[in-house]
């Protein structure tokens, strides 16, 4: 970097001229090296091309993360000292600094920035090269300053903004940073943009962080939105044509190819090299002949750096050869090696499995109850001893730096004074007076799944690091139940809702805390997916005549895939943003989802919000798959500034506790602890009232005592021969009953999900295709009158949910969807002719 900064102060002097050199001698000398220093540079460049292409296909590699030769580097030091070298040669130091400013300099700039390697601590998440942030391949689309939003204490902040035509929108503090500075970015195929024309506003959300920008004026938030929306809209058209090519040709053959091209490239450089050195010999001869003896001795200075360069040149061309042999056969080893890791992979886990069959069959005889027995003997590793306080049954409980406890109660038969009834009375809910018709009678069953076994594994080995909604999959994987419906099935337990709304907000923060976590009773044994809803599909559930609520859900995105969901019972309201992001690491399978819950009460005005944990899915490879939920909850009232922070506790096998455990603790405004909440997501719940807490620092652990612990909610009884129906629940079996007076869009009109439903999966596996591709042409044509538009300078509305709209969330400042109404009407009236033909 001290060659590139050293050009940069060169200034150029003709003050003299050498006697007996003339200026087309000079050109001619500088001509033979631009040619060298092309050669050279037309090497490295083509080994840094491979390279680059090694790491697109190999990005646990390590080896290519070298500086660049230092051929070019040489080459400007031996032209600056041919400069310098004599106060007569005034015409070539006027050629070299030509020579220099306008090729060597920036070639040496952009070949030095396009391998460095990031620097640590950059805060670019989209970036690999935090010193410009912008792919190689990339080039700016749109850049300028816009006003974004820091933090309440500094409010709005003027930042420089740079939208590169990959779709990336990254921001500086200045101009001045864009070398060296990146403050953070965007992936825009991954965002949604909301745009508030009275204030200039510009919100562009992802699922893990958002930009809150504001324009100067309408001119410039238009400019911006366009530019956005057309590079939004272009990088998912280019996603999508990603996706179409996943079965090209092999990327182990074309590198091999880009490397045997290479390899021929080399050697036509070796025979530039030596060309050129019989070319600079014959100019050196006619120089020597037409100066003048002052000029000799310069001569044989200049004669023996340029003797330099051409060794070093021929050394960069042979240690560009060397390099490119042995990448060739490092990809070739590590291609094998590949390959037989994966073999390796797959025979450990079947041993796996068969020593996991061994053990269960080994102890079966000696413990008769699965592992996740419901036996309330099983709470044996309870840390804490209970005694009586005052005359009351009191718990201490140790709490840590994380407010979570870990001891295990036992759950009395009695409750608390004013408690809930029985937990047979749980189903009972709050029926509105105008349910019209009475309960209706609903089916008891569907049909039993097919027998039939195909290796999950040979369909998702080549899926490695996707998304999970990218990946395709036939309906023998599935359930008879889109993704909206299982968003529905969330609602089985409403009825905590009913009852936690004539409660006080610490108490009614238990109750939300139990439906969140009822809302994962019925993963446990689910290992199948649901069906990928199409962008405009819907779904409603109208159980208001025997559980005293509805919900409507409606697809309002496709990249990303989002879901929104409003429900509404007597005394409450629910509704979410399903955002998610997954990966399938080649055992496991991780689903986390990004978007936010609501539930409001209508009596207290109390707003709750949290988030959903992770689900992983294991044993991809082999053996039988099953489920975990791990990860943090946080719930929040809004309204009294309450908080809940409840922990999934991660299964492992080296582990004392039993698996699918939750803990949890209530907390004030102040801090202070007032419940306690322990139980497993697939059993039930218990709260416990804090009657003492002894807050100590974070060296010491502190002391929560409670009363008797207070059952709030119980798993329902596995439904009969469940097992033979994809294990589904009795809500779950009712979700896709047949209903005429539904949507034409509803979920449950569906052709290939109703297929499947009924056991005809070769014909559901047809249809299903020809839905996608009906879908797939929709959106490229949607996309195509976007770019049009967006080339014409025409502003192209995005795509606008039926039944919801966007908005901004008050209370956390997220783009949210919210229900716009009229869809019961709609149904009342049975007047569908908004609705777009989607199967």
């Amino acid at each position: 970097m001290g060659t590139i900064l050293a050009v940069n102060n060169w200034k150029p002097c003709y003050a003299t001229e050498a006697p007996g050199m003339t200026m087309d001698t000079g050109v001619a000398a500088m001509m033979v090296l631009y040619g060298i220093t092309s050669a050279c540079e037309t090497a490295f460049r083509a080994m840094q091309c491979a390279k680059r292409k090694h790491v697109a296909t190999h990005p646990t590699s390590s080896s290519v993360s070298r500086r660049p030769f230092s051929s070019l580097t040489l080459t400007v030091h031996l032209v600056r000292l041919i400069c310098i070298a004599s106060p007569y040669m005034m015409p070539w130091r006027f050629v070299a600094h030509l020579f220099i400013r306008s090729f060597v300099h920036p070639q040496i700039r952009h070949l030095w920035s396009s391998v460095t390697m990031p620097k640590s601590g950059s805060t670019s998440s989209h970036c690999d090269e935090p010193l410009t942030c912008l792919p190689r391949s990339a080039h700016i689309e749109k850049a300028g300053f816009l006003q974004k939003w820091t933090n309440y204490l500094k409010g709005y902040r003027q930042r420089w903004f740079v939208l590169d035509s990959n779709g990336i929108l990254s921001y500086y503090r200045g101009r001045e940073e864009v070398g060296h500075a990146c403050r953070g970015s965007l992936n825009l195929q991954e965002s949604q943009i909301h745009t508030d024309p009275a204030t200039c506003n510009l919100t562009i959300s992802a699922s893990s962080q958002a930009f809150h920008l504001k324009a100067q004026n309408e001119v410039d938030r238009q400019e911006w939105l366009n530019a956005l929306e057309y590079a939004r809209h272009r990088a998912i058209k280019k996603a999508d044509s990603d996706e179409d090519d996943d079965n090209a040709a092999s990327t182990i053959s074309d590198v091999r190819n880009i490397l045997e091209g290479l390899s021929t490239a080399m050697d036509q450089s070796s025979t530039d090299v030596r060309s050129l050195e019989t070319q600079i010999k014959k100019i050196l001869h006619e120089i020597s002949k037409t100066a003048g003896s002052k000029a000799e001795d310069k001569i044989q200075i200049l004669k023996q750096l340029i003797d330099q360069l051409i060794v070093k040149s021929s050394e960069a061309v042979v240690t560009t050869k060397k390099e490119t042999r042995s990448l060739v056969k490092y990809i070739s080893n590590e291609h094998e090696q590949r390959v037989r890791l994966q073999e390796q992979i797959e025979t450990l886990a079947k041993q796996h499995s068969k020593l996991e069959r061994a053990a269960f069959n080994s102890t079966s005889t000696e413990q008769p109850l699965s592992a996740f027995t419901d036996s309330d003997e099983e709470f044996h590793d309870a840390v804490d001893e209970f005694h009586d306080v005052d005359g009351s049954q009191q718990g201490s409980i140790d709490e840590h730096d994380r407010d979570f406890f870990t001891a295990e109660i036992v759950t009395p038969r009695d409750s608390w004074a004013g408690g809930d009834t029985h937990p047979a009375s749980q189903m009972t809910a709050v029926v509105p007076a105008n349910a019209k018709h009475g309960i209706k009678q609903r089916r008891g069953a569907i049909p039993e799944r097919p027998q039939g076994s195909i290796s999950l594994w040979s369909i998702m080995r080549n899926c490695i690091g996707k998304e999970l909604t990218k990946i395709p999959m036939p309906v023998n994987f599935n359930e008879p139940l889109s993704v909206l419906q299982r968003i529905t099935e969330d609602l089985e337990y409403a009825y905590l809702l009913d009852r936690a709304a004539d409660k006080d907000p610490l108490l009614q923060m238990c109750y939300v805390a139990a439906y969140a976590v009822s809302c994962y009773s019925t993963t446990g044994n689910r290992t199948t997916k649901p069906f990928n809803p199409l962008l405009g599909e819907t779904y409603e559930c109208d159980r208001t005549d025997d559980l005293g609520w509805r919900s409507i859900t409606e697809q309002v995105s496709h990249h990303p895939p989002a879901t929104a969901h409003h429900a509404e019972g007597t005394d409450w309201s629910m509704f979410q943003d399903f955002y998610m992001t997954s990966r399938f690491r080649g055992k496991y399978l991780s689903v986390t989802p990004t978007g936010l819950t609501h539930v409001s009460f209508k009596n207290s005005g109390n707003v709750y919000s949290y988030r959903k944990i992770t689900t992983t899915v294991h044993n991809i490879i082999v053996g039988k798959l099953w489920i975990d939920n791990h990860g943090e909850m946080v719930i929040e009232n809004h309204k009294t500034g309450d908080k809940c922070t409840l922990k999934f506790h991660a299964y492992s096998y080296f582990s004392s506790e039993k698996p699918r455990k939750v803990t949890g603790v209530v907390k004030d405004a102040n801090g202070v602890a007032r419940y306690c909440i322990q139980g497993y997501w697939d059993k039930s719940i218990d709260v416990m009232e804090v009657t003492k807490y002894e807050q100590h620092d974070k060296q010491s652990k502190s002391v929560i005592e409670t009363n008797s612990p207070r059952r709030l909610w119980t798993i329902n009884p596995p439904y009969p021969n469940n097992e033979k129906m994809y294990y589904f629940t009795k809500l779950a079996i009712e979700l896709n009953e047949e209903d005429d007076t539904v949507a034409p869009t509803d979920s449950r009109r569906r052709p290939d999900q109703r297929l499947m439903e009924q056991g005809n999966w070769d014909e559901a596996n047809n249809i299903k295709n020809e839905v996608e591709e009906r879908q797939r042409i929709a959106r490229k044509k949607r996309d195509a009158e976007a770019e049009q538009a967006m080339v014409k300078g025409l502003a192209y509305p995005e795509y606008a949910p039926l039944w919801f709209e966007k908005a901004q969330d008050e209370h956390t400042g997220s783009v949210i969807h919210v229900y716009k109404g009229n869809y019961w009407e709609c149904k009342n009236n049975q007047d569908w002719s908004m609705c777009p033909t989607l199967f």
